[in-house]
């Protein structure tokens, strides 16, 4: 997990989850700048994670400016034949996925903080619970996003929703492979 300096690790912690929980290659979080034309990835997990951090695109730009930009989760199961794909950005990285799925994170006034994507998950990609759960975990991180925000991380209760998010996720899949938890 790479978090940029100056962001909460709560946010390191929700990738991480979430690309465990959908079995894929690398998860990020990218942030709206104040003047709403660039995003900022801020963290990573998983492939490339140390290179993307600290990237900044233009919103209109890529699969994750997209999101944020339609305010919509996609799925881009192949992203060599997708216009909006940004490959130099995924090159940059060492790390080129074939499947993007991305879901803008959403604040409760309906603004647009960032967007979360995961690269390449492992799941069935005939159903579409992948973006409603995508987006439902995408709506979670805009919580802690807000909660987070120049504050001490110590006195917000969502500052832990990360790993408790982790734990469940670990304690789902032990479960699902047939342990006893």
């Amino acid at each position: 997990m790479t978090v940029a300096p100056g962001v909460d690790a709560a946010l390191g912690r929700c990738v991480e989850a979430t690309r465990s929980l959908f079995g894929a290659a690398a998860c990020s979080i990218a942030l709206v700048d104040d003047d709403g034309g660039t995003l900022e990835f801020v963290a990573s997990d998983g492939a490339g994670a140390d290179e993307i951090v600290g990237v900044t695109i233009p919103v209109s730009r890529g699969i994750a400016g997209w999101a944020a930009m339609s305010g919509q989760p996609i799925a881009v199961r192949d992203v060599q034949t997708d216009a909006r794909f940004a490959r130099d950005v995924a090159e940059s990285t060492h790390y080129v996925p074939t499947a993007i799925y991305a879901a803008p994170m959403v604040d409760a006034d309906g603004e647009v903080l960032g967007v979360a994507s995961v690269l390449d998950p492992v799941v069935d990609e005939t159903s579409d619970w992948t973006l409603h759960v995508l987006g439902t975990i995408a709506g979670l991180m805009a919580l802690v996003t807000t909660a987070t925000a120049g504050a001490d991380p110590a006195g917000q209760p969502l500052a832990t929703l990360g790993s408790d998010v982790l734990r469940v996720v670990e304690s789902w899949q032990a479960t699902d492979r047939g342990g006893t938890e």
